[in-house]
């Protein structure tokens, strides 16, 4: 078995729009394909790379369905030895054996065979194509309408056989769907840096940025879901299905307008078939159109929740922070909240459990008082916090938003000083990046820190900063150069006590309930032990550190829209009929598609966080900046349907309402998950830039 790259190579080489690409070329291609093995890999894996391939390439070759039929022929080594060959060029129709004629099948015109399947299970044929007629239209090559001869031979598929296949064949469409909508997007990112128009690579205008970091968290967020279905299957987990399904409803909402997006951005060039993007527009709307002939064995993703599943599949990890995560859930189960009570601070007596049980600084360095664990394993303690709602969010961000940076730039006497007291859960404090005409662009902040001999005389003003009317410290940005030629490159950071004189607070009571405060300094002092980090290099104190901090405001976001799902789905159950109305329905779609994006953002901090331990710094800050940006939208849109779904009562904030009235603060709290940490659409403008786009 060659590599994926060698194998794509192939696809380059003997599969190319508009010259090598047709029916001849087709058949041509498959027999070369067999003799590489993509028909006799064994491994699903595998035979998902290989259909990942073919969808960048445009080409319906039918390597799932190879795959498939030779599972389901095992018993019959002559026929799957044929398959693998290439001797039977075979695809599998979900249809009665005995039907003579099969419409709609992608890769008709080079096929030999057919293995008829019901999709209940039953018998399996075997069965020749006598002749194919080609059905022209948005397929290329057109799909045929099959004629078949009599049976060759037949195998007794059972139920869950026969589920397994449609799974199997279904998560190729999709797989080979995503392909193609990433090698457009893909196509369109390159263009984007080279084309110029008003006299700039386009790749610089807002718009285009936007758009391009939308799609691109949509196709990671999608890989995600097909690796974990993936995995999964492979493993014969029982939610397998489920995974599929999740990541199939993903595809079939997004790869069309991936690939839209991507037009856009091509512009005419990409609008005519010298290039490929037409082609491949082609085969993302094809196999899209060809999900409703493979349907889901056990119905969509809404109807297994509802039904068997018991709830969205535990997103994976390693065997320590999954212990890490049952000792957390187990601990948190017996302290959960009906619904935090933001703005009320954490319950000291919670903090200083967590604190007996060393959940405060875990990933630090044991020198420091850490333990030197995997970011993932603070995360699991994280989200399981956040979602049963305990009140212990200032002491758990205290770990990463002040305890990060001065693990790694404090001097020895500012560790003695804070770290303890963050590991014990003691440390108040607030964060005083913004201001008035500073939100988002950290880099026009005006408050500065003026140099008198041993001391800084500290004046300006912050804005919305929440908790400062309760805070012990206020982690602090400065302008100490007011005139450094790079804005970023004259900002330094301090820790400084909130009792200090020339402090006043003004309190500000938000939407979601929480108190925010104007915050001014007028001829503050504090002594330089103040300061953490080099003088002028406090960008590079909160770069540093700031994947862990998006991860802690995605990781919030997240959790607490896990429980509001559950909420929901336990809602739904208690009256399925009655809340969500028959299968098919609206509100049951809609609590599909809530499930795809809940699942979505649990895979996405997942990856973020390895990427963060593995020490890939870079695509860790993307990663992290996406999984933000999803979980700021999921919230929002959880929020508001959920109120569509349940009806009013899901807006009360009462102990007997759905939910106990998480939902409805969900939704009042969703306005500041757009805003924290930066902007949605700045994080999109720095997922953009991450892509190369500038």
């Amino acid at each position: 078995m060659l590599s994926v790259d060698e194998n794509t190579e192939l696809l380059t080489r003997q599969w190319h729009f508009p010259d090598l690409a047709d029916e001849a070329a087709l058949a041509r291609l498959w027999g070369l394909a067999a003799a590489r093995g993509w028909f006799d890999s064994g491994s699903l894996a595998a035979t998902v790379a290989l259909v990942r391939a073919t969808g960048a390439a445009a080409c319906p070759l039918p390597v799932m369905d190879g795959f498939v039929a030779t599972g389901l022929l095992a018993t019959a080594p002559q026929i799957t030895a044929g398959i693998a060959a290439g001797d039977i060029r075979i695809l599998v129709a979900v249809t009665d054996p005995a039907t003579g004629t099969v419409p709609f099948m992608a890769a008709g015109t080079a096929a030999s065979h057919v293995l008829a399947l019901p999709s209940g299970g039953g018998r399996a044929s075997l069965r020749p194509v006598e002749f194919a007629v080609p059905q022209p239209g948005l397929a290329s090559p057109a799909w045929a309408r099959l004629h078949l001869g009599g049976p060759e031979a037949d195998v007794d598929v059972g139920p869950e056989q026969a589920g397994r296949a449609l799974t199997l064949l279904r998560l190729g469409l999709a797989v080979r769907a995503m392909a193609a909508a990433r090698q457009t997007h893909d196509r369109s990112v390159a263009h984007a840096k080279v084309r110029r128009q008003f006299g700039r690579a386009i790749g610089g205008f807002g718009a285009v940025q936007q758009r391009t970091a939308t799609r691109e968290i949509e196709l990671v967020a999608g890989e995600l879901l097909i690796e974990d279905a993936v995995r999964r299957l492979g493993a014969d987990a029982p939610d397998g299905v489920l995974a599929t399904e999740l990541a199939v409803s993903h595809a079939t909402a997004v790869a069309s307008r991936i690939q839209l997006s991507a037009h856009h951005t091509l512009g005419a060039g990409g609008y005519f078939e010298e290039h490929d993007a037409p082609w491949l527009f082609r085969r993302v709307h094809a196999d899209l159109a060809l999900l409703p002939t493979c349907p889901p064995p056990n119905g969509t993703v809404a109807d297994l929740l509802i039904g068997p599943a018991t709830g969205l599949p535990v997103v994976g990890s390693t065997s320590r922070a999954a212990a890490v995560r049952e000792e957390a859930r187990s601990f948190c189960a017996a302290h959960r909240s009906r619904v935090r009570l933001l703005g009320k601070g954490d319950d000291p007596g919670l903090v200083a459990e967590m604190a007996a049980r060393k959940w405060f600084g875990m990933t630090w360095p044991a020198a420091d008082g850490g333990r030197d664990a995997p970011l993932i394993e603070q995360l699991a303690v994280q989200d399981e916090t956040a979602y049963h709602q305990l009140p212990v969010a200032i002491a758990m961000a205290a770990v990463s938003v002040i305890g990060a940076p001065i693990v790694k730039y404090g001097t020895a006497g500012q560790k003695a000083r804070y770290l303890p007291r963050i590991l014990d859960g003691e440390l108040t404090f607030c964060l005083g990046y913004s201001e008035p005409e500073a939100g988002s662009d950290l880099a026009s902040l005006t408050t500065t820190a003026i140099r008198d001999g041993d001391d800084w005389v500290i004046n300006g003003t912050k804005a919305w900063i929440g908790n400062a009317h309760a805070a012990e410290y206020i982690w602090l940005a400065v302008r100490t150069d007011v005139d450094a030629k790079l804005p970023l490159a004259g900002i330094s950071m301090f820790m400084v006590p909130m009792a200090t004189a020339g402090i006043t607070t003004e309190p500000h009571q938000a939407l979601s309930g929480q108190i925010c405060c104007t915050v001014r300094f007028d001829d503050v002092r504090v002594s330089d032990c103040a300061r953490v980090g080099p003088v002028n290099r406090g960008w590079q104190v909160i770069t540093d550190t700031l994947t862990g901090e998006r991860l802690l405001l995605a990781g919030e976001l997240a959790g607490m829209s896990r429980r509001q799902f559950d909420e929901l789905l336990a809602a739904v159950r208690a009256d399925p009929d009655g809340v969500a109305g028959p299968s098919g329905s609206d509100k049951r779609a809609r609590l599909s598609c809530l499930a795809v994006q809940v699942q979505a953002v649990n895979l996405l901090l997942t990856e973020a966080a390895g990427r963060a331990g593995s020490g890939a710094a870079h695509t860790a800050r993307l990663a992290s900046s996406m999984a933000g940006v999803l979980a700021a939208e999921v919230a929002e849109q959880l929020s508001r349907d959920v109120l569509e779904i349940l009806g009013p009562a899901a807006a009360l904030d009462a102990p007997d309402a759905p939910g106990a009235g998480i939902f409805e603060q969900g939704l009042r709290l969703s306005v500041l998950a757009f805003l924290g940490g930066g902007t949605n659409d700045v994080q999109r403008g720095l997922i953009a830039r991450g892509l190369g786009l500038s």
